[in-house]
C-alpha cells in the first residue's frame, strides 16, 4: 500500500522537473487589431458579417466633381450629392446592397413610382443656359425590365411649341442622346442634335455611360463601355452663340423617372473623362510610352510596433485570412530587432512571407463556411497558418520587438482589390532562468593563508533545471552588509584562483563574454570547493575571498593595439571605461556578509538580453571573527 502511494509522488516529481525544463520557452500570439495600423490608400471597412476587413480605397469620385451620387445612404430621403453644389429637390428609389458596381448599394428604380431630382436652379454646370467649359456625366446602369422605352435623363421646357433640353432614353434596347433646341445662333434659332448607341445595351453586366460635351467645339460625344459609339456637332459656318438650357427653364434635373433597373455612381465634371478611369474602381499598372517604363500602385497597412514581454523571442507561424481575387496581390512583410525602432524608421530590413507560395497544406477550414448554403455570395475569405520557422529555415535571429506590413495591388483589370479580414502572429519567447534553490555557505575560513590571511567562504547550491544555464550559461554572485542590502556583485572568476594563485586580468587571447566578459563564468565548478556529499544530489560550488572581489574589481590589461591612439596635441590616452564595478566591498573580519546567487541563461545580454537573469536566490549569511 506504501509503495502505491510513492509511485504517483515520483512520477509527479518526474513531471513537475520536465516541466521546468520545458518552460523555457512560452508559445504567445498576437493577434492584430486592423484598426491599430496605418492606412495609406487603404480603407477600413466592413464584412458581410460585420467583422474589419482591410481593402484598398476606391477612386474618390467627389475630388474634382461638380456632381456625384453614389446612393451609398441608408434612405433614399437622405440622399445627396457628395460634392457639395447641387440641392436634391426629392429621390425615391431602393437602396440595394445585392447590386452595386462599387461601394455597398446602388439605387434600384421600379418606373414611374422612383425618380430623383436636382434642383435646375443651382448655379451649376449640369443645368446651366450658357455652357461655356467643357464637361461630362458618367454613370453606371444595369438593366432590369426594360419597356419599349425608357427615359433615364431628362432636362426639357416646352414653350412656345417647341422643346429645349435634352434627355437619355432607351428604345428597344438601343440608347439614344438628343438634345433638343440646345444651340442657339445669332437669329435666335437653333440647332438640336442626335446620337445613338451602334447595339444593344448589356442585361446581365453593368453599362458605363459617358456623355462629353464641347462647347469650343460644339460637340457631344457618347461613350458606352469605354468606347466611342457616337460623336455629333454643329457645323463651324453655324454662328452659334450660346449653348445650354433655355434661359428660363428652372425645371429640375431628372434621374430614372421612367426607367426599371439600377444605377451607380453618377458624376458630373468639368474637363475630359478618362473611361478607363472611370470605368475602374482602382488604380491599375500604367505604361509610360515616352519614357518606356511602366508602374503600379500599392495601398499600404502598416502596424504599430510591438515587444514581446522577453528578449529573444523566436517567430513560430503567421495565421492569416484573406480573399486574394485572380490577379490581384497581398504581401506581407515583417520586420524583427532586439532594440526599440520606431514605427517610420529605414530599419530594421523587412523580411517577405511569400504568399505567392502558399502551400495547400497551411490551408486551414473555417467552421462557419460549413454551415454555409452554396447560394452564399463569393469571393469568401481563405485561411492559412504558414509555418514561418520552416519558410525562413530559423534564421531570424532573437528579438523583442517586431513590425508588420501588408500591401494592396488592385487585379490587372483594377477592378478587384484583394480583402485582408484576420492576421495574427504566433512567436516563442525565451523565458528567463528560475531562482536558484538550495543555497547553503559549506565553509568558511576567518583567515585564508592563501587569500593572504583575509576571509574566506565557500558557496554551495542545487543547479538551475535549464538547459541553456547549464551549458552556456552561468551564474552571479551578489554580497552585502544585509539581507536586502547587497553592495557588490562577482561576476566570472579564473581557473588559476583553484590553483592557489593571483592571476592579472588580461583580454590577450580571449573572447568578450556577455557577463562575465574577460572572466571565466561562475559555473559552480570550483575544484578548491570542499568535497561534498554525493548522496544529497548534485550541487555546485564557488569559494569567494579577496582575490576573486579583486579580480572582479580590476581593469583589463587591454591589448595595446586594440586600444585607440590618442590625437595629435590631446596628451596622454584617456582610460577606458572599466567594464566592471571597479570600488567592490572586500570581505572584512569583524562584519557579518550576506550572499544571494542568480542565474543567467546562453541568451544574456548586457544591451538586448538582460532580462535573461533570473531573481535572486534567498540570502546566506556568514560573520567572520574580528580577530
Amino acid at each position: 500500500m506504501r509503495n502505491k502511494v510513492l509511485l504517483p509522488i515520483s512520477l509527479v516529481g518526474l513531471i513537475c522537473f520536465a516541466v521546468l525544463i520545458v518552460s523555457t520557452i512560452s508559445a504567445e500570439t498576437n493577434s492584430f487589431s486592423l484598426s491599430s495600423f496605418v492606412l495609406k490608400q487603404i480603407r477600413l471597412s466592413t464584412t458581410e458579417n460585420g467583422t474589419p476587413k482591410l481593402d484598398l480605397s476606391p477612386r474618390d469620385r467627389k475630388e474634382g466633381a461638380d456632381l456625384f451620387l453614389d446612393f451609398e445612404e441608408k434612405e433614399a430621403s437622405d440622399l445627396a450629392d457628395k460634392a457639395g453644389g447641387y440641392r436634391i429637390l426629392s429621390s425615391s428609389y431602393l437602396p440595394d446592397p445585392s447590386k452595386s458596381h462599387s461601394g455597398k448599394k446602388s439605387a434600384g428604380f421600379v418606373g414611374k413610382r422612383s425618380g430623383i431630382k436636382i434642383s435646375g436652379k443651382t448655379k451649376g454646370i449640369l443645368t446651366s443656359s450658357d455652357i461655356k467649359e467643357e464637361f461630362y456625366i458618367s454613370f453606371f446602369l444595369l438593366p432590369g425590365t426594360l419597356d419599349k422605352e425608357a427615359v433615364l435623363l431628362s432636362k426639357e421646357l416646352y414653350t412656345r411649341g417647341r422643346k429645349f433640353g435634352w434627355d437619355l432614353r432607351i428604345k428597344d434596347e438601343i440608347p439614344i442622346l438628343e438634345f433638343r433646341n440646345f444651340f442657339q445662333k445669332e437669329d435666335k434659332t437653333h440647332v438640336s442634335l442626335k446620337l445613338a448607341g451602334r447595339s444593344r445595351i448589356s442585361r446581365s453586366e453593368w453599362n458605363h455611360f459617358i456623355i462629353q460635351i464641347r462647347p469650343a467645339q460644339r460637340e457631344v460625344v457618347f461613350y458606352i463601355n469605354g468606347k466611342e459609339v457616337d460623336r455629333s456637332s454643329v457645323s463651324n459656318k453655324e454662328p452659334i452663340v450660346r449653348i445650354g438650357f433655355h434661359p428660363e427653364d428652372s425645371t429640375p434635373f431628372k434621374i430614372g423617372e421612367s426607367f426599371y433597373g439600377w444605377l451607380d455612381d453618377f458624376l458630373v465634371a468639368k474637363g475630359a473623362p478618362d473611361p478607363e478611369a472611370l470605368s475602374t474602381s482602382y488604380e491599375g499598372q500604367k505604361y509610360d510610352p515616352s519614357s518606356f517604363t511602366a508602374e503600379a500602385k500599392f495601398g499600404t497597412a502598416l502596424s504599430p510596433v510591438y515587444r514581446t514581454k522577453y528578449t529573444n523571442s523566436f517567430p513560430e507561424s503567421v495565421f492569416i485570412k484573406a480573399n486574394v481575387p485572380k490577379s490581384s496581390v497581398l504581401e506581407l512583410y515583417f520586420r524583427f530587432s532586439p532594440k526599440i525602432f520606431g514605427r517610420t524608421e529605414e530599419g530594421p530590413a523587412w523580411r517577405s512571407v511569400d504568399l505567392r507560395k502558399i502551400e495547400e497544406e497551411y490551408k486551414e477550414d473555417d467552421p462557419a463556411r460549413e454551415t454555409e448554403e452554396e447560394s452564399a455570395p463569393r469571393g469568401k475569405a481563405s485561411s492559412y497558418r504558414i509555418p514561418l520557422d520552416r519558410i525562413w529555415n530559423g534564421k531570424v535571429p532573437g528579438f523583442k520587438y517586431y513590425q508588420v506590413k501588408v500591401k494592396f495591388k488592385a487585379d490587372s483589370l483594377a477592378k478587384t482589390s484583394p480583402e485582408l479580414e484576420a492576421l495574427s502572429f504566433s512567436y516563442k519567447e525565451t523565458l528567463p532562468p528560475v531562482k536558484p534553490m538550495g543555497l547553503k555557505v559549506v565553509y568558511f575560513d576567518d583567515s585564508y593563508p592563501e587569500a593572504g590571511d583575509s576571509p574566506r567562504v565557500c558557496l554551495s547550491w542545487t543547479p538551475n533545471p535549464e538547459r541553456n544555464v547549464q551549458q552556456k550559461g552561468g551564474y552571479v554572485i551578489h554580497y552585502g552588509v544585509g539581507p536586502n542590502r547587497m553592495v557588490g556583485i562577482l561576476k566570472g572568476t579564473s581557473k588559476e584562483l583553484e590553483k592557489g594563485k593571483m592571476p592579472v586580468l588580461t583580454t590577450n587571447g580571449k573572447t568578450k563574454l556577455a557577463m562575465s566578459e574577460y572572466l571565466d563564468p561562475i559555473q559552480g565548478e570550483d575544484s578548491s570547493c570542499p568535497k561534498r556529499n554525493e548522496m544529497s544530489g548534485p550541487k555546485l560550488c564557488q569559494c569567494v575571498d579577496n582575490r576573486l572581489i579583486s579580480l572582479n574589481a580590476e581593469k583589463p590589461e587591454e591589448d595595446s593595439e586594440d586600444l585607440p591612439k590618442p590625437k595629435k596635441g590631446k596628451g596622454k590616452r584617456k582610460p577606458l571605461k572599466d567594464p566592471y564595478d571597479k570600488k567592490l566591498l572586500f570581505l572584512q573580519k569583524g562584519l557579518t556578509f550576506y550572499f544571494k546567487i542568480a542565474a543567467y541563461n546562453s541568451f544574456y545580454d548586457p544591451s538586448t538580453g538582460a532580462d535573461q537573469l533570473s531573481p535572486l536566490s534567498d540570502p546566506v549569511e556568514v560573520y567572520f571573527l574580528s580577530e
